[in-house]
Formats: C-alpha cells, structure tokens, sequence
C-alpha cells in the first residue's frame, strides 16, 4: 500500500541562455537556442509485498562426500521448511556450488569448505517471519542478505516519471517568468533509474546485506535478527533532467 508521495527538492537548476553559434564554436554540447535545463526528483514511500533471502549453505567436511551429504542435508531441510509454509519449492534456486578456502569467526583461514548459493524469494511478506527466523538458527547457513520490493514497479515507475516531469516543468515555469521569457517545448529529457534507498536488494544490493559468524560449527548468537526479520517501507525515487526550448 502507498503510503506518501513527496516530490524531493531539485538537485539543481541552471539556466543557459544560447545565442547564434560561430563555425569555431558548433562542436560546443549546448543547444544553439535559448533553453533552460532543470534537475527534478520524484519520490514515494511504498509498503513492500515480496522479499528475497539470500544465504550460503557451507560444509567445512574434509571428505567430499561427507561435504555433499552435509549440504544436501541443509537444502532437503530448506526445502521442508518452504513446504511447511506452503512456498513454492520452485521460489528457491540453489547455484554456484564450490569449493573455497574457509575462514573462521576470527577471519583466520581454515581448510576449504564446500559452498552453494541459496536465493529464495517470499511472495507472501506474511509468512516472512515464519520462514526466514528458522533459517537464521539452522547450522552451516551463513552470509545472509534480504530484500524487498514491489511487484507493481513498473505502475509505480511510470507514475513517478509523470510526477518528476510535473515538477520540472513547474520549476521551469518559474525561471522563464524570472528572465521574461516564455517556456517552450521539451527538448531532452534524461531519466535516472528508480533506486531502493530503504531496506532492499535490487533483488540483493551489498550495502544491505548483513554477515553473520563465519564459524558455522556454532550457533550464531550475535546475529541481530531484526536485520532479518524486518519489513521496512520502501523510498522509490525518480530523478530527471529535462530541457526546454526558451521562447
């Protein structure tokens, strides 16, 4: 559910003023008429309603075959836990398994370990809780990360780029009154892309992601599962730069 809509202060406004251009001067990037150039931002809050966790599934078992079975053990588990909660089994892709040297909870390195991508996603914030807070207790699961966002981006991107160009256009008003002069048609407009400021992966962005211990021989107790087990409101934004024809 959206909650606000507030269209952000302008990163910048500048106004430019281009006269009839020499042979010398046609390489310049200006257009070569009067136009103004403004910066807008469109920006809303919005309620998630679809997550993702992604988490490593490590087996620190010196025998390959002890590692397999340590790692299948962990995804059949997984995958009883996705059943129970009724998610789709197919909502959780396994990937890009390895062998890498290991470190500990001290960073130290230790023998190799045996590792597998895990990437789940919850199309069902309601159950959210219920199935990443088991996840975070289970053995050999480290590295976790969440996301969220909106499964109507697209509805919401395309309303955010209406509301930015309002306001640019708005602005605009306002410095072609200032130089006497009336605001013309739009020229070039160049969008920046819609970016997750609140707690989101786009569908996993690294500075939201969160480590836990390293040691997976031990139960995490410094793990802070609010990091995990919390739904936090979206900041989408739309930023533009437009310019107009000055008349």
């Amino acid at each position: 559910m959206l909650k606000r809509l507030a269209l952000a202060t302008a990163l910048a406004t500048t106004l430019v003023t281009a006269f009839a251009l020499s042979a010398a001067s046609k390489a310049s990037p200006l257009p070569a008429y009067p136009f103004v150039h403004v910066s807008a931002e469109a920006s809303r809050y919005t309620t998630p309603n679809i997550g993702a966790l992604d988490f490593l599934i490590v087996a620190r078992d010196a025998d390959p075959a002890l590692a397999r079975g340590t790692i299948e053990t962990r995804i059949a588990e997984v995958r009883a836990l996705l059943q129970e909660q009724g998610i789709p089994l197919e909502d959780l892709e396994t990937r890009d398994v390895r062998r890498e040297p290991g470190r500990n909870g001290a960073a130290e390195p230790t023998a190799q370990e045996l590792r597998v991508s895990a990437h789940l996603i919850v199309r069902d914030l309601s159950k959210w809780q219920a199935v990443v807070a088991p996840l975070l207790d289970k053995p050999n699961l480290a590295d976790f990360a969440t996301s969220f966002d909106i499964v109507e981006r697209d509805q919401v991107e395309s309303e955010l780029m209406a509301d930015a160009l309002r306001d640019a256009r708005r602005r605009a008003e306002i410095i072609a009154k200032g130089a006497k002069r009336k605001l013309g048609a739009v020229t070039a407009v160049t969008p920046g892309g819609v970016k997750n400021v609140g707690a989101a992966i786009g569908l996993v962005r690294a500075d939201f992601s969160y480590t836990r211990v390293r040691d997976t021989n031990v139960r995490p107790s410094n793990v802070d599962a609010r990091n995990f087990l919390s739904v936090d409101a979206l900041k989408l934004v739309q930023p533009i730069d437009v310019v107009f024809r000055l008349e």
